[in-house]
């Protein structure tokens, strides 16, 4: 939690480039008060927003669709005013099928007059691809860095960047950061460009400079690292005894040096660092929020939870339970795969933290601030998407494909 306000001041600068003269809003919790420019069009977004539209912000859901919405979706649309939705593969067929059903989605949420939404998905490339199964899968990572040409990383991410963007996606959850030490690691493996640190940070940022170039918001994961790890956190807890100085030497090396180069988002992994934090999963840990995050590495993009039906976390927190202290401890946007119950389970429980005062609305603001920011800078909208030609993309994919 930042807690000297020249601090955030400086946060705030930051994020809109405001300056003090002219109009002013003010932007109060208690005896802090902000004042920014009338021209910070976020900020004034923010401000007129009610209470539910700003937590609705937090969420990025899964929906049950495919052909078309379920009533559910809509309701997360509709009413929840999410901040965003993820698509796994049961949501995404072919081409025509996924256009289709972005631009159901992105219709609703325009009549609706909500924010536009993150539209994302996991495309990794390799054994991880969302893609519509029409399109001629990528490389993996693991390819990527064997070849370890980052000119020819550029060029393969910026065709899927492409691809992603064409299909009316606006984020992705990679590159994949962790540095693959441990051989025995059954959850990372292939996904990892390498086990050399230099590598996967010099391929990550060839992938961060491509999607940015086809306005893609990149998701760096997992932090704080999960590339040491025995367990998957999908079924139960990764614990490790790093210390700070191997974390800061290994895991954190690639997450450094693309917080350097302004990656928008990083998703916070389900595992527990015992030497730092003992008592906290990341997800939950305001040591590695805040105090390494946000106060060591200056990370100043949006910080996205994985998945919280994942049992490395389900294990010892209620899904509601665990979206509140993730909240209070520093992350800004929530992920819930599945489970209608449960999410809205997870509103209800974050609003009623602000009401009661465990979380102040100045730093719910923030967050919101933050979230709308990425959105703006990335162009993220409600427009409808064409269909285009498979047979001319697919070519591409294969001419770049036959590089290496």
């Amino acid at each position: 939690m930042i807690k000297n306000f020249v601090c955030v001041i400086l946060l705030f600068c930051l994020m809109s480039s405001c300056s003090y003269k002219n109009k002013e809003t003010e932007f109060k919790d208690g005896d802090k008060k902000l004042v920014l420019a009338k021209e910070d069009e976020v900020l004034n977004k923010v401000l007129s927003m009610s209470l539910d539209e700003k937590i609705g912000q937090l969420f990025i859901v899964g929906i049950d669709g495919n052909e078309k919405l379920s009533e559910q979706d809509k309701i997360f649309i509709k009413d929840v005013k999410v901040g965003g939705i993820i698509f796994f593969r049961k949501n995404i067929s072919s081409v025509p099928q996924t256009v289709g059903l972005i631009n159901e989605i992105k219709n609703l949420n325009e009549i609706s007059g909500n924010v536009p939404l993150f539209l994302s998905l996991d495309q990794e490339g390799g054994i991880v691809t969302r893609l519509p199964e029409d399109v001629v899968k990528f490389k993996s990572a693991r390819e990527i860095g064997n070849i370890n040409d980052e000119n020819y990383a550029y060029l393969h991410f910026r065709l899927m960047g492409e691809v992603i963007r064409n299909l009316g996606f606006n984020m992705n959850f990679a590159p994949v950061l962790d540095v693959y030490t441990n051989k025995n690691n059954r959850v990372i493996g292939s996904r990892s460009f390498s086990s050399d640190k230099e590598i996967v940070s010099k391929m990550a940022n060839a992938t961060l400079k491509a999607f940015n170039d086809e306005k893609i918001i990149s998701v760096g994961k997992h932090y704080p690292g999960h590339g040491d790890t025995n367990e998957d956190s999908h079924y139960e807890l990764p614990v490790l005894s790093h210390d700070y100085n191997r974390i800061n030497e290994i895991e954190l090396y690639p997450f450094k040096n693309l917080i350097q180069n302004n990656i928008p988002a990083l998703l916070v992994s389900h595992l527990m660092y015992e030497n730092i934090d003992s008592e906290n999963i990341a997800t939950t840990s305001e040591i590695f929020l805040q105090n390494i995050l946000r106060d060591g590495l200056k990370f100043r993009g949006i910080v996205i939870t994985d998945d919280m039906i994942m049992k490395g976390l389900t294990n010892k927190y209620t899904i509601d339970e665990a979206s509140l202290k993730a909240i209070k401890s520093g992350v800004d946007v929530i992920l819930i795969s599945s489970g209608f119950d449960d999410i809205i389970s997870s509103f209800n429980k974050i609003k009623n933290g602000v009401l009661n005062g465990e979380i102040s609305e100045f730093e719910l603001d923030k967050k919101v601030y933050n979230i709308l920011r990425i959105k703006k800078l990335y162009e993220v909208n409600n427009n409808p998407v064409e269909n285009f030609d498979i047979i001319e993309i697919n070519s591409k994919i294969k001419n770049v494909l036959n590089k290496n």
